[in-house]
C-alpha cells in the first residue's frame, strides 16, 4: 500500500495567503455554539444564542462554530446570523461544512470537510477528487477531518486516507487538520510525520498534545468540538496550555495539564466511545457549557442507539470533574439548565416545556 513510507519531515512548505492566515490565527481553542429553543421547541431563543457567543468570548476562544443539532435549515441560517452579529470583531467564525457558499458570504474564515461515510471510492484518486470538489468550491481556508472511514481502510489501516491528505496538504487553501478524539497515538504520529510541516495540527485528545508538540511546531490549535469541557472563563486551562505549547514552554504546559487532567479524562471517557459509533453526547455537551456559565437548555432530539440521556449520574459526574479541577460549577438550580439561563431569567420554568428530550 505504500502506507508507511512516511518519514518526510523537513519538506519545504509552500506558502499561500490562506496558510499564512492560519499560521497567524488558527491557534488556541475553538468552541461550539448550539441552538437554544423556546419551551415548545418550535422557535429559537435568540437571546440565549447570543449569550453563548459571549460565553465563548469569555472563554478566550479564538473562533466558534455552529453545531445546529435539532434545528431546521431556516433556523440554522438564523443561528449563524445571530452568531455573526454577536461575534463581529471579537471572535472568528469556523464551520463544520454545510452550505459553503452561504457560510463564505456570511464571513466564516474556515470550514472543515470530511469524506462522505456512505461513499465507496475504488481508488485513492477517487478520494482525492471528492475532497478537491469541496475544496475548490470555496475560497475559505479548509481544515481536513482526521477521522476514520471504514471504506477507506483499503488505503490505510487506520481508515484515514494519509496519502490523499499528503497531497491535499500542498493545496494553498488547506490549512489544518482536526485529529478526532479517540485517535490513537500511533495514527496521530504518522499524520504529523506526513503533513505537520505544511498545515496546523489540531488534536482533540489533550493527552497527545505535549508529545506531539515537542517535535511538531504546528501543534497549537484545537477546535470544532466541545472544548468547554476543559475549562471555565475564570480558569481557562486549555487556552493557557495551548499558549504555552505554542511558545515551546512544555514544562509549564504540563503543570497546567495536570490541573485540568480530570476534565481531559472526563470528556474522553464520555465522548470517545460514542464517536466510534458516529454519535455525540449532545445533551451532556449543553450541560458542560451551562456548568461554566453557558445558557444550557435541551435539544429536541429523539432517543437513538449510542445517544445517551443526561441523567443524574451524568450530571453529577460532570460537576465532580470540574470540582476536581478546581472549578466551581455554576450556582444555579437544575431548573435553569432545563429551560436555559436566558429563559429562566424571564420566568420560564420546566413545567412550561412540552417535553424533556434526552433528560432523565
Amino acid at each position: 500500500m505504500g502506507a508507511f513510507a512516511f518519514l518526510r519531515r523537513g519538506r519545504a512548505a509552500a506558502s499561500s495567503e490562506k496558510k499564512e492566515w492560519a499560521h497567524e490565527h488558527l491557534k488556541g481553542l475553538g468552541g461550539l455554539i448550539f441552538p437554544s429553543f423556546t419551551p415548545d421547541f418550535q422557535g429559537l431563543d435568540e437571546q440565549a444564542i447570543r449569550h453563548d457567543v459571549r460565553h465563548a468570548i469569555k472563554q478566550g476562544f479564538t473562533s466558534c462554530t455552529v453545531s445546529a443539532n435539532g434545528a431546521n435549515a431556516g433556523q440554522t441560517k438564523r443561528i449563524w446570523e445571530l452568531v455573526r452579529d454577536e461575534a463581529a470583531g471579537k471572535i472568528a467564525l469556523g464551520a463544520l461544512g454545510g452550505d459553503l457558499a452561504y457560510l463564505e458570504k456570511l464571513g466564516c474564515a474556515y470550514t472543515m470537510i470530511a469524506y462522505p461515510r456512505n461513499a465507496n471510492a475504488q481508488t485513492e484518486d477517487d478520494v482525492h477528487a471528492a475532497f478537491r470538489k469541496l475544496i475548490d468550491s470555496t475560497s475559505m481556508a479548509v481544515v481536513l477531518y482526521g477521522s476514520p472511514v471504514e471504506s477507506l481502510k483499503r488505503f490505510h489501516p487506520s481508515g484515514i486516507p494519509l496519502n490523499v491528505f499528503d497531497r491535499l496538504a500542498d493545496h494553498p487553501n488547506v490549512v489544518g487538520i482536526k485529529l478526532t478524539h479517540p485517535m490513537n497515538a500511533a495514527t496521530a504520529f504518522e499524520i504529523c510525520e506526513r503533513i505537520a510541516d505544511r498545515i496546523v495540527i489540531g488534536p482533540c485528545n489533550f493527552d497527545h498534545i505535549p508529545l506531539l508538540a515537542r517535535t511538531y511546531k504546528n501543534v497549537r490549535w484545537s477546535g470544532l468540538w466541545i472544548t468547554d469541557s476543559l475549562q471555565s472563563p475564570e480558569k481557562p486551562y486549555a487556552v493557557e496550555m495551548l499558549d504555552l505549547v505554542t511558545k515551546g514552554r512544555i514544562t509549564e504546559a504540563m503543570k497546567v495539564y495536570w490541573q485540568m487532567q480530570p476534565l481531559i479524562q472526563g470528556i474522553y471517557d464520555l465522548q470517545a466511545p460514542l464517536l466510534l459509533h458516529e454519535s455525540h453526547p449532545w445533551a451532556h455537551m449543553k450541560y458542560l457549557q451551562w456548568v461554566t456559565g453557558g445558557n444550557g437548555g435541551l435539544l429536541p432530539l429523539k432517543p437513538a442507539p449510542y445517544l445517551p440521556a443526561l441523567d443524574d449520574t451524568g450530571r453529577e459526574l460532570i460537576r465532580s470533574n470540574f470540582r476536581k479541577a478546581g472549578i466551581v460549577p455554576v450556582d444555579a438550580p437544575e431548573e435553569e439548565f432545563l429551560v436555559g439561563k436566558a429563559a429562566y431569567a424571564k420566568g420560564v420554568r420546566p413545567s412550561d416545556l412540552i417535553s424533556k428530550p434526552l433528560y432523565a
